[in-house]
């Protein structure tokens, strides 16, 4: 099957890259920068590139592609509200177009990494959200996330686009970067492996979704060779509170941390958990990594990239 992965190089994009050559999938990436923590691995087709660049990603896909899984986000939760304009400009109406090239050259399915962490918004004590729940985001990020889907479904309707979105929770692991304001689980971890202090915003008590990102690929890979369409969550149905997370990483690498405590942002809601029955009733897809195991292998990681 021939893959193109728009944004290979970034965190998720380079796992899912992983696992499609590791199933024997033809894999090209589309990318403006080539990956900054190893080589493009072997066999991958790498094409610099800007998402944004109608003219020269429609001569990309004019090759053809069975599957195009869109990973590329210009924003993040925080960042997305200091310009709604950019984040709708960048990520909504660049998917837009991509859309339109998609129909336009036929492609097989298109896979888009949309958020359950902020879709949902404010959704209470709800032990794990559906995708049958309402959708109320409060930041930027998740309202263009949620237009991205509509369009989506829109393009379904009125041109026969298929395609999966996948509601992601909290991914972490292996090549996330440590120092930007996303990422809580590796972001906490590098700052305690170097003694650097925690900054948790409000309590501690937020609960989150952490599923590590060889699983979130190993759905990505479900969702593009199978016959899946629409929305589906990929979360690991588990919530841990921050304070919770400061003792599951204290426990793996046997070190405390300090934490300097913050006041609370308006866009953290407290608890986003998310229900996955319906990608696992569908597909043989299930979590595999405990937070143990993949805090361990984040931390070898993240000790092996500091040390190079």
């Amino acid at each position: 099957m021939r893959t193109l992965v728009l944004g290979g190089s970034g965190f998720l994009g380079s796992h899912i890259v992983d696992r499609f050559v590791a199933e024997k999938h033809d894999v090209t990436v589309y990318d403006l920068y080539t990956e900054r923590y190893r080589r493009t691995p072997k066999g991958v087709q790498f094409i610099t590139g800007d998402f944004g660049n109608v003219g020269a990603l429609d001569e990309v896909i004019s090759s053809g592609f069975d599957a195009i899984i869109h990973c590329v986000s210009t924003t993040t939760p925080k960042s997305s509200d200091e310009s709604a304009e950019f984040d709708i400009q960048s990520n909504v109406i660049g998917t837009v177009r991509l859309m339109d090239i998609c129909v336009r050259r036929g492609i097989g399915k298109l896979v888009f990494l949309s958020s359950g962490g902020t879709v949902y918004g404010d959704v209470g004590d709800i032990p794990a959200i559906p995708e049958s729940h309402g959708v109320t985001p409060i930041c930027s990020y998740g309202v263009s996330k949620l237009s991205i889907e509509r369009y989506l479904s829109v393009y379904h309707h009125l041109h026969g686009l298929n395609y999966v979105s996948l509601r992601l929770s909290n991914p972490y692991g292996e090549r996330q970067s440590p120092h930007r304001a996303l990422g809580a689980l590796t972001v906490f971890l590098y700052r305690t492996l170097t003694q650097q202090p925690i900054e948790i915003w409000g309590d501690g008590s937020v609960i989150r979704d952490f599923i590590y990102a060889g699983d979130v690929a190993s759905a990505v890979h479900q969702a593009s060779v199978g016959p899946l369409k629409g929305v589906f969550n990929v979360g690991t149905g588990a919530g841990t509170s921050l304070r919770e997370l400061v003792a599951e990483i204290t426990r793996a690498v046997n070190m405390e941390p300090r934490i300097v405590w913050l006041k609370s942002r308006p866009f953290d809601v407290p608890r986003v958990v998310l229900d996955c029955t319906k990608l696992k009733t569908a597909t043989e897809w299930k979590c595999l990594t405990g937070m143990q195991e993949g805090i361990s292998k984040t931390a070898a990681w993240l000790r092996d990239a500091e040390a190079s």
